[in-house]
């Protein structure tokens, strides 16, 4: 037996030392949570009492109804495929589904309450749509619509006057046009008493839960006579196609008809989240199940159930945002065994980019989906560079509707998920070329060294006082920072020599770490931040008080992005020594139109929703300083035009 411990043995104190640490340990945690604390209470006292942060209001009413779903029409309206999604299921979580006539949809959309307006969806890269275009800017976009009809019609002809027409989904997704084509015949003429085999119900602007009642709703029976819709259904049903709707459910009653024979679903271009147990344990004939575009979680899958699926050979999941892991790839492939075919498109691990081409034709000789890892290395004066923030489906829809090209060459529509992004991005930058060497421009256009037109905007000179309050608060700051600050660490996507954002703790909740956090950081720079504040609200006082953060910049180069968080346009503003009539901000406003943005001196607003960079200045000669003004939080506004003042030609 052991001998006892005498814990009042001098020698015997190791174990009272380490909770002694401990404790100092804990004491040390508490005392920075309380000092998190302490700066997120002083804020939000100074907010209430009319202190100097609190000079901005944290939201607008807009943003402070976010949470109030209940009449966010806006929503439905501009926002994605998964915002519409999400807040359809929010309204009409037991919904079932049953077919709209057109009359209906258009008398719901004329009361602002049809969620399925995709019609009213701009999507991206996709032309304005003059009825979400503010009064105030009509004159804007029909400056810059007429410049991109002068460039168009020079490049195409005049078949091109106008934009080719692009077929969409109900979703206002870019579809094949081999789809649309095919759905041109009535779909009563397509039903199963027309096919016994093929029971196609897409594009029937179904919503919420597909049922039985659905089912009986939409089927057409072979003959005016009674009779049972399952002894019908079960006999002559093989294919079933109910895709290019916003079903988010099927009941298991819906199926049971169907299960002796069923052999292919085909739910894509809806709105799941997670695959139906239904299918599984009800289908039992299945061969092939295609769930493409829809807005599936990995671990809503119920891959145990598809074990179950002795008849099943292929799965399509490819499209859905949330399912790009290849461990989940490998992980269903292991689970349905090798007699399973399944699709996904993986997405990451990313796979490896191509190095920034230093080619002056802008594309190399192997199409690659991108060049470049960010931004920040790609080189800002070649094209492709500038194209490359775009999603590939816009840049699919630019093929179609900008230049009139429908098919590849070998007979393929663009919107084919088969061809790839590297292919749509080759062939468009070999239009832009034969565009650009075309003779006889009789266009009185400045053009960059693309071949696109260059318009010019100035934004609203800023009072000379406080600018050169700006230009000294930033040199002293970014000179006194320089050792803490080295390199731009803060968004390293972007090339500048330094980069710091300032947030405003509203943005997050009261009780987060992300708001004590922003607090701390705002206290220490409030100075700054009030400075910068006092610039904004000199020029446009509404959007002072929207606003949600600043980026401090200093010598930001080049860097094409889409500022996919914004929620709205953002305000620039630039001082410094560097050469006027350079550093301005560049920003596309249409597929041959690119506005080039005073900002020195200047504060300018532009839609940070199209692609943007800064353009070409020399900064061994001189710094630039830069606020960003943009907001992340509140309702989404429409996007409309890329700037907010009329252009000029030069």
């Amino acid at each position: 037996m052991a001998d006892a411990i005498d814990i009042n043995d001098p020698a015997n104190n190791e174990p009272q030392q380490l909770s002694r640490r401990a404790a100092k340990k804990a004491k040390r945690k508490q005392q920075k949570a309380e000092k998190k604390r302490e700066a997120l209470n002083d804020y939000l006292l100074s907010s209430s009492s009319g202190g100097s942060i609190a000079q901005q209001p944290p939201t607008d009413d807009a943003a402070a109804e976010k949470h109030n779903t209940s009449n966010n029409n806006t929503s439905s309206i501009v926002g994605g495929k998964a915002s519409r999604a999400r807040l359809a299921r929010q309204h009409d979580i037991h919904l079932i589904a049953l077919p709209q006539t057109n009359d209906t949809i258009k008398h719901d959309a004329s009361d602002n309450k049809n969620h399925n307006s995709w019609q009213n969806h701009r999507p991206q890269g996709g032309a304005p749509i003059l009825s979400q275009i503010s009064p105030q800017h009509i004159q804007i976009v029909e400056y810059l619509e007429t410049k991109e009809q002068q460039m168009r019609v020079q490049g195409r002809g005049v078949t091109m006057k106008e934009r080719m027409v692009v077929a969409v989904d109900c979703h206002g997704s870019m579809d094949s046009d081999v789809a649309v084509d095919d759905i041109m015949v009535d779909n009563h003429n397509k039903k199963c008493g027309t096919n016994e085999y093929y029971c196609k119900l897409s594009r029937m602007n179904l919503r919420g839960n597909f049922t039985l009642i659905s089912l009986t709703a939409l089927v057409a029976l072979p003959s005016p006579k009674e009779a049972q819709l399952s002894s019908v259904v079960s006999n002559t049903i093989l294919h079933l196609d109910l895709s290019r709707n916003e079903l988010w459910n099927i009941s298991s009653d819906a199926l049971e008809p169907l299960a002796p024979t069923l052999q292919t679903l085909d739910i894509s271009r809806n709105w799941f989240e997670s695959l139906p147990a239904s299918i599984g344990t009800t289908l039992v004939a299945l061969k092939e199940l295609r769930a493409t575009h829809n807005l599936l979680k990995p671990n809503a899958l119920n891959e145990n159930v598809l074990k179950g699926m002795n008849e099943l050979a292929l799965i399509d999941l490819r499209f859905n945002q949330k399912c790009g892991k290849k461990s989940l790839l490998e992980s269903l492939q292991s689970t349905l065994g090798t007699k399973v075919e399944v699709k996904l498109t993986v997405t990451y691990p990313p796979p490896s980019p191509q190095p920034p081409s230093s080619n002056a034709a802008t594309c190399p000789s192997l199409p690659s989906d991108k060049v470049g890892e960010s931004p920040a290395v790609r080189d800002a004066t070649l094209l492709r560079s500038q194209l490359e923030p775009w999603s590939t489906m816009a840049l699919r829809r630019r093929l179609v509707a900008d230049f009139g090209e429908k098919r590849t060459t070998d007979g393929r529509s663009w919107a084919d998920e088969d061809v790839s992004r590297g292919q749509v991005m080759e062939q468009l930058l070999t239009l832009y070329r034969e565009e650009a060497s075309k003779k006889g421009n009789n266009i009185p256009l400045c053009r960059d060294g693309n071949g696109r037109a260059v318009v010019i905007v100035s934004g609203t000179l800023v009072d000379e006082a406080i600018r050169e309050r700006v230009l000294h608060a930033l040199r002293e700051f970014w000179t006194s920072q320089s050792s803490s600050f080295t390199g731009n660490r803060e968004r390293p996507s972007i090339s500048a020599e330094h980069y710091m954002i300032l947030c405003s703790p509203s943005m997050f909740d009261a009780t987060s770490q992300n708001a004590a956090k922003a607090a701390i950081k705002l206290k220490k720079h409030e100075a700054l931040w009030n400075l910068a504040h006092e610039a904004i609200n000199s020029v446009d006082p509404i959007f002072a008080s929207q606003y949600t953060a600043v980026a401090v910049t200093h010598n930001f180069e080049g860097s094409p992005h889409i500022d996919k968080q914004n929620t709205g346009p953002f305000y620039g503003f630039a001082v410094g020594d560097y050469e006027d009539g350079t550093g301005g901000i560049m920003v596309e406003c249409s597929a041959r139109v690119v506005a080039k943005v005073n900002t020195k001196n200047r504060m300018a607003k532009v839609d940070g929703r199209y692609p943007h960079w800064v353009g070409p200045y020399d900064s061994t000669r001189g710094d630039r300083y830069s606020l960003i003004y943009y907001r992340t939080d509140g309702n989404v506004e429409p996007i409309g035009p890329a700037v907010f003042t009329v252009p000029s030609d030069n």
